[in-house]
């Protein structure tokens, strides 16, 4: 496999073209705008486009030159869980065939299914938690290695389910500025790698010290919520799933609705038409 890059559609849209690639785009409806131009540029520039699509029919399909509709029209919540999900399983069915690492061959990917049905045995314990989760001020979600994103997905999906502030950050750089403003109002949820060791430890006992509350989730063997033991590189399709069992009952513990994405509040309604303007 070549060189591959993550790049904002509205980058694409606005900004250089790549030469000579293949230009992919992902949207679980199919008719975000943004994401629309950038492929009809990339076409326009002669390179070859694809997309990764969550509904049939949409106005991407018509775009691109391959379509692959991965999702479900059961997928209706504008978190788009399911959706997220599936579109990581894609990107990694894709690199066990084009690529070469051994962490996505065949076996690994086939193993998914179960480690994300044991990552379902988490609900309850992250039902518990959403309670004091849903009386925070603030939310924050630490991780290392491959789960960093996943920190940043989990505080994108509490912030959209519940309306709280919510941020995702490497366990490391939160201790350079973010962790002093801390307080005891705060919730810390803390994705716990096989790999973090005892400086993971160490930075779980400086937050606790804060007064926040704390939760550890993950393969770790201190976690106090175990996920099953996954390649690394297809750790973030199991752990976000606590994460969104988390988001979930958080927004009905607040009494929001955890589909709509705040639609009802006329506050927030002009930014989400956007997306699909």
């Amino acid at each position: 496999m070549g060189v591959v890059e993550a790049i904002p559609a509205y980058d694409l849209v606005y900004g250089p073209m790549p030469r000579k690639a293949t230009v992919l785009g992902v949207s679980h409806s199919g008719t975000t705008t943004t994401t629309n131009r950038a492929l009809a540029r990339a076409k326009r520039a002669g390179l070859h486009t694809m997309g990764i699509c969550g509904l049939p029919g949409s106005p991407m399909e018509r775009i691109v030159h391959e379509i692959l509709v991965i999702g479900s029209a059961r997928d209706r919540s504008w978190a788009n869980t399911m959706s997220y999900t599936a579109q990581l399983t894609s990107f990694a069915a894709l690199a066990a065939q084009r690529g070469r690492s051994s962490n996505l061959r065949g076996p690994a990917v086939r193993e998914l299914p179960d480690l994300v049905r044991k990552a379902l045995k988490t609900e309850g314990a992250m039902r518990r938690s959403a309670h004091r989760v849903a009386r925070s001020s603030r939310v924050t979600f630490l991780a290392t290695g491959w789960d960093d994103i996943t920190a940043l997905e989990a505080a994108l999906k509490i912030r959209e389910t519940t309306g709280l502030v919510a941020s995702g950050y490497h366990a490391e750089q939160f201790l350079h500025g973010p962790f002093l403003s801390l307080d005891r109002k705060d919730s810390i949820v803390f994705l716990l790698a096989r790999e973090d060791r005892a400086r993971a430890g160490e930075i779980v006992r400086a937050l606790a010290r804060t007064g926040a509350a704390v939760t550890t989730v993950g393969e770790a063997a201190g976690a106090s919520i175990r996920l099953p033991p996954a390649p690394a590189t297809l750790r973030p399709i199991v752990s976000v799933v606590p994460m969104q069992f988390l988001a979930y009952y958080a927004a009905l513990a607040r009494h929001e609705n955890p589909d709509i994405m705040r639609s009802d509040n006329p506050r927030f309604r002009a930014g989400i038409e956007a997306l699909f303007h």
